[in-house]
């Protein structure tokens, strides 16, 4: 029976190789023909008038200091998880309770009841 498994799936594996052997056709010209001159990239820029300039800097401004605060929270929240295995609460309580024992500290594997406050 297991000549039989073998055979199916290494027929299949040929099948599927050949399938995607078929889809990879090589390009008629290379990549760099295909880009547009260099002229024609760059188009009519006009100048920026000093309003727009100055909004554009706006702009910037928030952008880089709403970056700078999310790397902030992300190495704040990278350096706190290291504590987080230990101090992480359980991920429901019910009733303000939960059970204890089992796999480790603050986890539990049975029913656990308790009033809030108790």
């Amino acid at each position: 029976m297991t000549r039989l498994y073998r055979t199916i799936a290494s027929a299949s594996a040929a099948v599927g190789a050949l399938a995607l052997a078929g889809c990879a056709v090589q390009p008629t010209s290379t990549i760099l023909s295909r880009l547009p001159e260099p002229a024609t990239a760059t188009g009519d820029a006009r100048a920026l008038t000093p309003a727009e300039r100055k909004r554009y800097d706006e702009i910037d401004r928030q952008v880089l200091r709403e970056q700078n605060d999310a790397i902030a929270a992300d190495a704040a929240m990278r350096a706190w998880s290291y504590y987080a295995p230990y101090y992480a609460p359980a991920p429901v309580t019910f009733y303000g309770g939960y059970s204890n024992g089992g796999w480790g500290p603050r986890w539990g594997t049975g029913f656990g009841y308790g009033y809030p406050g108790w």
